[in-house]
């Protein structure tokens, strides 16, 4: 009786190819880190080895799925379209991708969407998680404690009960250095326009402003937005319409707020910044479209998507990664018209 001959397997083909069995893992895994020449030369290996990929046997032998999940809690629609969301995502699929994972999205918008978004994760369908724009007051991030796979947070939060990494971005930093930029150009006026108090970004930038305004620290001068959008600026400006002849500057939690503001700021009569300076936080390509063009505060939202895909890939590797590590990425002041 013949004996069937042997499969071939990763290692064949890349000793025909005459590359690592690395390299080879990227290739069949589409990663765009492997050369044309290797591609090619692996394409012929495996041609003649006749050697086919089970990329679903090797997954279930490994308890793997190679799928990674990132999670995203809104409150509005309109949370979906921001540049710091979509950026976050580009830059975390990525590197997601160029390691071989497959990244799905799931937003937590509901009662019913996040708890069928806990059943997928209590039947471990992802291999880790990357919680995005979590909300501070919710349980979405307790379901989490239950299972082993790996998570990681695009935000600091001061809640103890979740001990999970995060990468964040200066926020309390970036906010404090543009309210004393205000400051130091002889605003001494200033009224804050908060984030929403769900956020731990809002909170961590607010906490920022009390820095930089120290011992002038005034909470009627502080407006809570119930959410990030432009809308949630005009409101604010004119809740604060009776103090406009006095107040010389709105730091504001975000861009679409400052453009909320400031559109309203026209509308009553008030020149931006002649009158009144106004600044945001983001830096989203909506800063140069505003007039005056927006003076705020930088940050590189593909960077933050691929830092937190990098921790979570270190973490899956299982390189040790204690669970509160934080890192906080830089944020800078651009200066614009608004201020």
């Amino acid at each position: 009786m013949a004996t069937a001959p042997k499969k071939a397997t990763i290692r064949d083909v890349a000793k025909l190819a005459g590359v690592s069995y690395g390299t080879v893992s990227r290739y069949l895994n589409g990663s765009e880190h492997v050369s044309r020449d290797a591609s090619k030369r692996i394409a012929a290996a495996i041609k003649q080895a006749r050697y086919t990929p089970n990329n679903a046997a090797r997954s279930l032998a490994q308890q793997r799925t190679l799928t990674v999940a990132l999670i995203i809690q809104v409150e509005s629609n309109e949370t979906m379209v921001q540049s710091s969301v979509s950026e976050a995502m580009v830059g975390a699929n990525q590197v997601l991708g160029d390691a071989g994972y497959q990244m799905v999205t799931l937003i937590a918008n509901s009662s019913e969407s996040t708890r069928r978004i806990a059943q997928l994760v209590n039947s471990d369908f992802a291999d880790g998680y990357l919680l995005f724009s979590l909300s501070e007051d919710d349980s979405l991030a307790k379901t989490f404690l239950a299972t082993a796979r790996p998570v990681v947070r695009s935000e600091v939060s001061d809640r103890g009960d979740l001990p999970y990494p995060a990468i964040d971005f200066e926020n309390r930093e970036g906010q404090r250095a543009i309210t004393r930029y205000l400051l130091d150009k002889g605003h001494s006026d200033l009224v804050y326009i908060c984030g929403p108090g769900y956020s731990p970004s809002a909170l961590n930038r607010l906490d920022g402003f009390k820095d930089a305004v120290g011992d002038g620290y005034d909470e009627r001068r502080v407006y809570y937005a119930d959410d990030w959008e432009i809308t949630s600026g005009e409101m604010a400006a004119v809740e604060y319409q009776p103090m406009l002849d006095h107040i010389d500057g709105f730091v504001c939690a975000n861009d679409n707020i400052a453009i909320g503001v400031i559109n309203q700021l026209t509308r009553f009569g008030k020149r931006v910044p002649e009158d009144i300076a106004v600044t945001g936080f983001d830096d989203s390509p909506l800063a140069v479209l505003s007039n005056p063009k927006l003076t705020t505060v930088r940050q590189d939202s593909q960077l933050h998507g691929r830092a937190m895909s990098e921790t979570l890939l270190r973490m899956l590797r299982g390189e040790d990664v204690e669970s509160y590590y934080v890192e906080l990425l830089p944020t800078s002041i651009v200066e614009r018209q608004s201020a």
